[in-house]
């Protein structure tokens, strides 16, 4: 018989993984925002091509945790949490690639994520 921290360790996991998942996703695309910001000898030199295998490597890895993710998280829970990538991309374009970050950028992000916490927010449901 399974007891409770079991059984919600279980159900955390497949979170977990999705998150994980997002963080790639955020670091990769931020991989190759890196690398096509620093091309400047040319696009198919030896440190070009191994920055890019990194970053696509990097998002790729978020893919790989996307499907894995996909096996206990539904769907229409798991998709708009991926829009947590852009409260990601926002705060990391600021920090690595000094990006202003404006008034009306940060109201689509809080849009955003209270849009994601209504789709992912559990209805009672009435009996």
């Amino acid at each position: 018989m399974k007891s409770i921290s079991q059984t919600s360790n279980v159900k955390i996991i497949p979170y977990i993984i999705l998150f994980v998942s997002i963080l790639f996703s955020i670091s990769g695309q931020l991989l190759m925002k890196h690398t096509m910001s620093n091309t400047n000898e040319g696009l198919f030199n030896w440190v070009f091509i191994q920055n890019l295998v990194l970053a696509i490597s990097v998002y790729c890895l978020g893919v790989v945790n996307w499907i894995l993710a996909l096996r206990s998280v539904k769907l229409s829970i798991a998709y708009p949490l991926t829009s947590l990538n852009y409260v990601g991309i926002l705060f990391g374009s600021y920090y690595f690639f000094t990006e202003e970050i404006t008034l009306t950028r940060i109201a689509g992000v809080i849009t955003i994520f209270l849009g994601v916490l209504l789709v992912v927010i559990p209805l009672k449901k009435s009996t």
